[in-house]
């Protein structure tokens, strides 16, 4: 299913990324009643979500919790909204777009890797309810290989009155639930200096997030969130899903002459590679998507990451013991 844009949301900035529109819009919509349907909490339970919503602002994400790339990316953006919140009386809503496998067991796992809150749910639509909500927030019915970035917003009487940009600020979200709608579209890309963060090995940077400092639109996400492996694979593979295509970054990948991103034939050394991974701006000069999270490294952690690309167990070329 393609609901709203998976756009370019892939841990590492060298990446080769589809290039896909960055969102279908934002602001305040028409006020539209959510269907009066029936879903399954995480805890296994019958909500209506007209009653659960009715008297609350409340905020709606799209997830899966098979989804290695933009999910963890939602749910650490929805724990930082819960964190800000405090004492509010507002709802976050994860709602599944892949009933099939979605057991409110693994809603309740997915959703607690980000921590527990009274305030925030997973839920699970059948079939037919699925459908009922993508065609209310606007999004088109499919597999559940792509959904939004967006966050949608629900007033107390259960209409639908608001979207957002593609991956918003936490406190934009929490100001909205607050009643202050703050629409802006997302702000540049930030560098960031050396020497802020812990030093690493490379392969603890490329699973773990270790040694690094990842942000989305300016904001730190989680390091769970931000795993090279998440969307490149474990051993430097590369992946697609839905209109996201990550990269393989084996081999020759990186420092070999090709065409990226629409742009002119370039290639990456370890400093325009380290340079990519602070600015979001590739050897060609093209941008990469503002969902690319951007890393604050040392010289010494970028290396080291650079060398486990290009020597290290990511790739195949590396002699085998």
């Amino acid at each position: 299913m393609k609901i709203s844009i998976l756009a370019g949301v892939c841990v590492l900035a060298a990446s080769g990324l589809a290039q896909v529109p960055a969102d279908h819009g934002y602001g305040p919509v028409d006020p539209v009643a959510l269907p009066d349907v029936v879903l399954t909490s995480e805890n296994g339970l019958p909500v209506r979500l007209r009653s659960l919503t009715a008297n609350k602002r409340t905020a709606v994400q799209f997830i899966f919790t098979h989804c290695p790339t933009a999910c963890p990316l939602l749910g650490s953006l929805f724990a930082k909204v819960d964190r800000t919140l405090a004492g509010d009386s507002s709802l976050l809503l994860s709602i599944s777009v892949d009933p099939a496998r979605d057991t409110p067991e693994r809603l309740l796992a997915w959703r607690r890797q980000f921590g527990r809150s009274d305030r925030w749910m997973a839920l699970r639509p059948d079939a037919a309810s699925l459908a009922a909500l993508l065609k209310v927030f606007g999004q088109k019915d499919g597999p559940p290989s792509g959904h939004a970035l967006q966050v949608f917003y629900v007033d107390g009487e259960s209409r639908y009155v608001a979207r957002t940009t593609d991956l918003p600020r936490a406190a934009g979200i929490a100001n909205a639930l607050a009643g202050r709608f703050e629409m802006a579209g997302r702000g540049p890309a930030k560098v960031f200096e050396e020497g802020t963060n812990t030093e690493a090995s490379g392969e603890a940077i490329y699973h773990q997030a270790l040694g690094v400092v990842p942000r989305v639109n300016g904001e730190i996400v989680a390091a769970t969130a931000a795993r090279c492996a998440n969307c490149h694979g474990a051993a430097g593979e590369g992946r697609r899903e839905g209109e996201l295509v990550a990269a393989a970054l084996r081999g020759g990948a990186l420092t070999e002459l090709r065409p990226r991103r629409g742009g002119p034939p370039s290639r990456y050394t370890r400093d325009t590679f380290c340079q990519s991974l602070g600015t979001g701006i590739d050897p060609a000069g093209v941008m990469l998507d503002a969902a690319m999270p951007r890393y604050a490294a040392s010289a010494k952690s970028c290396t080291a990451l650079w060398q486990y690309l290009t020597t290290g167990e990511a790739s195949p070329d590396r002699p085998r013991d």
